[in-house]
């Protein structure tokens, strides 16, 4: 073999191998290309079907991204937002348990209820339609206490339950 051949040998698998790189490249530029345009069908699709959405569903999805960016800007500015809500809830449920303890004499019996019997009663007397029925609710418990009070041994001074319950 001579020296030419061997130099055309050379010239030609150079030659092979950048167009080889150069197709491969040209591949995955295609592939991207590819990629984008199916991207931006996605996208478009996207778009439309947000167009062709009832304006009262993307009037909604709009109030609830403004409501979650507010809450998050709000926790940003104030890291113990959170903490002054639980401190708040707690405080508000302590002071219901507090005015229900007070009221709880005004319950007839109620030294022999638990406190979800009181709080059953009480929201018996709240759904009560009428005063009549509100009456009726009212004389029943009287006699289931004064039964209760009597099977304890348990003397109850006579006094009605307050007409506000």
């Amino acid at each position: 073999m001579n020296i030419r051949t061997l130099i055309l040998m050379l010239a030609s698998g150079a030659l092979l191998a950048t167009s080889a790189s150069a197709i491969a490249q040209q591949q995955s530029r295609s592939e991207q290309q590819a990629q984008r345009s199916t991207q931006e069908r996605q996208m478009e699709r996207m778009q439309s079907r947000e167009h062709m959405e009832a304006p009262d569903r993307l009037a909604q999805r709009d109030q609830d991204r403004d409501r979650d960016q507010d809450r998050d800007r709000d926790q940003l500015r104030d890291p113990d937002a959170d903490q002054d809500r639980d401190r708040d809830q707690d405080q508000d449920r302590d002071q219901d348990r507090d005015r229900d303890r007070m009221h709880q004499d005004e319950i007839f019996g109620a030294q022999m209820m638990s406190e979800q019997e009181r709080q059953q009663y009480r929201e018996q007397l709240r759904n009560a339609s009428s005063e009549q029925e509100r009456a009726q609710i009212r004389a029943e418990h009287h006699e289931r206490m004064r039964e209760r009070a009597k099977e304890r041994g348990i003397e109850l001074e006579e006094e009605p339950d307050e007409p506000g319950e």
